[in-house]
């Protein structure tokens, strides 16, 4: 049975990622879930149309490029076309939904996929959405969860303009509702947040850890959890390489910097789920974010083909 059989109708008609085929019969290796969300966007609405900008970036015809991940000696042999299956599940229908029934929807639908061996990838959609994305694969798959948060922002508001889902609040429900302990937390960049929110998220008040501080960090955390999920906001990135998004904030990393940190998450094998959101098309004029987001959905395949 397909994964998008699992909804009942939530979800509109897939589309392909990179060319890679879907399975002749049982579950994809990974599935892929849109879910066009921005109704907690506090500044700048738009990241409910990066499901569908990202699969259009993503069009085999268009994108031929290896993965970074992959050594080139690799590369020469290998692609994802040969590596992984893959479904398209669509797209959450959850788009105009305010934030509560926006949650239980999300949350419900990832309980059901949880269910299923598929890893799976989840395209935002503003940053609100790994909060109930999270609390639904915890409930259909119990276990020991960590977080490699990737972001501009530290996401540990208790509350945005007096609303407690919100795309700044996310970490903060994570934590207090245990879907994931503190300790099991590996956060990088996160150059926008107080001294304080640094310092709950990383042990520092410094606006960087340091790179070697993280990956030991993600090694101890893959040494104690079952199963590690990865949620990269765009914004992450330098503006100079993604400036479509909701919330820039200047400096951030190069798209080396980022593929090292997923990297070395994967090489706990325990990298289960991810997501990548806060890609505003309506701010990328001239469509390199969009081109960021591809090649950072492309590293995390490569992620999931390679440590699955």
């Amino acid at each position: 049975m397909p994964l998008k059989d699992e909804l009942n109708g939530y979800l509109r008609l897939p589309r392909a990622f990179f060319g890679i085929p879907a399975p002749e019969s049982g579950d994809p290796d990974v599935g892929v879930v849109g879910v066009p969300y921005d109704m907690t966007s506090s500044y700048l609405p738009g990241p409910r149309f990066g499901p569908d900008t990202i699969r259009q970036a993503t069009d085999s015809e268009r994108s031929h490029s290896y993965p970074l991940s992959l050594e080139r000696k690799d590369a020469i042999d290998k692609s994802l076309t040969k590596m992984l299956t893959l479904e398209d599940v669509g797209d959450l229908e959850i788009a105009l939904r305010l934030p509560e029934a926006a949650a239980i929807d999300i949350s419900e639908a990832c309980t059901k996929l949880a269910s299923r061996e598929s890893r799976l990838l989840f395209l935002g959609g503003d940053h609100f959405i790994s909060y109930p994305i999270l609390k639904g694969l915890k409930r259909g798959r119990p276990g020991r969860y960590g977080l490699v948060y990737l972001d501009a922002h530290a996401d540990l508001y208790s509350d945005m303009g007096g609303y407690q889902l919100s795309h700044a609040t996310g970490v903060r429900r994570m934590v207090d509702d245990e879907l994931v302990l503190r300790e099991d937390i590996a956060a990088y960049d996160l150059r926008s947040a107080l001294p304080a929110q640094r310092e709950e998220m990383t042990g520092s008040k410094a606006p960087i850890s340091s790179k070697d501080q993280f990956h030991k960090r993600v090694k101890e955390i893959g040494k104690r959890v079952e199963y590690i999920y990865i949620s990269v906001d765009i914004d992450v990135l330098s503006p100079q390489v993604a400036p479509g998004v909701s919330h820039p904030e200047s400096g951030g990393l190069s798209m080396i910097d980022l593929v090292e940190l997923l990297r070395s998450a994967f090489e706990t094998g325990k990298v289960r789920y991810a997501d990548v959101v806060e890609l505003n098309p309506l701010v990328d004029t001239t469509g390199i974010t969009a081109f960021a987001a591809r090649d950072i959905v492309k590293e995390i395949l490569t992620g999931f083909a390679v440590k699955s």
